[in-house]
């Protein structure tokens, strides 16, 4: 049995970080990061996943523009760019491009009025490459993972069982035409919220971390298996509200 934990969206939230590390055992065969890491804190964040004492596998999103693709994080810690990693019987692979490709960023065809068209060509060149690499090993053993949902996997990434990526906020698992679409939730996911029966000012407004991940087992005998973890804070006493956020307003302790 192979067992990964995977989150997504950290946003340079190191207590949700923490949070995470409380809930969780060195159980793990991988932890992967789907993205959206921050630009801010990167060394703290990985500071702490690395004392899971497993291989840390991480892609960057949008919220990591500011973090080089060859950055150090640590013997443990793997950017899947591109790049497959052995975990268990699987191999698992990702890609940055959809969230921040320093290559295409730093090339002066980034500039031209043709853009747009010389984008899409460097995306196919990239994703040719990607499929490339999953064709060479094995397809039916292989996760990738991105930050934002792969389209037509289909066609350049046939066979591969499992896909997973973050971006959206909110844990979803589904099927479609043979390949399963897993999104790993956020583990930053900031809830405001006002005491209970109290007039307060929005100046007043706290928040809660509602985050959420998800833990993945995997046996050639029976497959993938996906059970959702969210820290689910205690609301009692605690009115949500709704529609707005406020970045000057602290976490409830």
């Amino acid at each position: 049995m192979t067992r990964v934990l995977a989150c997504s969206d950290i946003h340079n939230n190191i207590n949700a970080v923490r949070q995470l590390r409380a809930r969780e055992v060195n159980d793990y065969d991988a932890v992967i990061v789907a993205g959206d890491i921050g630009s801010d804190r990167p060394d703290e964040v990985f500071d702490i996943l690395r004392t899971f004492d497993c291989p840390v596998l991480y892609v960057l999103g949008n919220w990591d523009h500011r973090l080089e693709h060859r950055r150090n994080f640590g013997a443990q810690c793997h950017h899947l760019h591109l790049t497959p990693y052995p975990v268990g019987d699987l191999s698992i692979i990702g890609e940055s491009i959809d969230g921040i490709d320093q290559e295409w960023e730093a090339s002066s065809a980034a500039a031209a009025d043709d853009a747009a068209i010389d984008r899409q060509a460097h995306l196919a060149r990239q994703r040719a490459k990607l499929a490339a690499i999953v064709a060479a090993q094995a397809p039916e053993r292989t996760i990738v993972v991105s930050h934002y949902r792969l389209t037509k996997t289909q066609t350049f990434l046939p066979g591969v069982p499992l896909f997973l990526f973050g971006h959206i906020h909110r844990f979803e698992d589904t099927n479609y035409r043979g390949q399963r679409f897993l999104n790993v939730s956020a583990l930053d996911k900031k809830v405001m919220v006002a005491r209970k029966g109290e007039r307060v000012k929005p100046g007043d407004y706290r928040y809660l971390n509602d985050g959420s991940y998800v833990v993945i087992s995997h046996s050639q005998s029976a497959g993938f298996s996906v059970e959702p973890r969210r820290f689910d804070p205690d609301f009692s006493g605690w009115e949500r509200i709704e529609g707005i956020f406020l970045s000057s307003a602290t976490e409830v302790e």
